[in-house]
């Protein structure tokens, strides 16, 4: 699999989870941010990263997700005239396309 292709993959991943999280209740998301947090942890440690680095990338991913949850229901979420298998459009750099692409 090409870095593109799971960059992708992984941004659809996060996205679904971050619509997922929007529709729960915020007092039930803490423990949904705890398991994503131990996953990315064990896959950064997996791929080399120092359990301290690691922390903090999954830390970070936390943060990012959360963030995604606070976009999405600034846009009203998952009701809001888009499905959650629709995707919004992703704008690549550096390649031949020039404009927006759906993942």
């Amino acid at each position: 699999m090409s870095v593109g292709a799971a960059l992708e993959q992984l941004l659809r991943l996060i996205h679904r989870r971050a619509m997922r999280l929007a529709a729960l209740p915020e007092d039930e998301r803490d423990s949904h941010y705890d398991l994503i947090r131990l996953s990315c942890c064990a896959a950064a440690e997996h791929i080399g990263q120092s359990p301290d680095r690691a922390a903090l990338t999954a830390n970070d991913m936390v943060e990012f997700v959360r963030a995604l949850v606070g976009i999405i229901e600034m846009g009203g979420g998952p009701d809001h005239g888009r499905s959650t298998d629709q995707r919004p459009p992703v704008r690549h750099f550096g390649g031949q396309e020039n404009g927006p692409t759906r993942i």
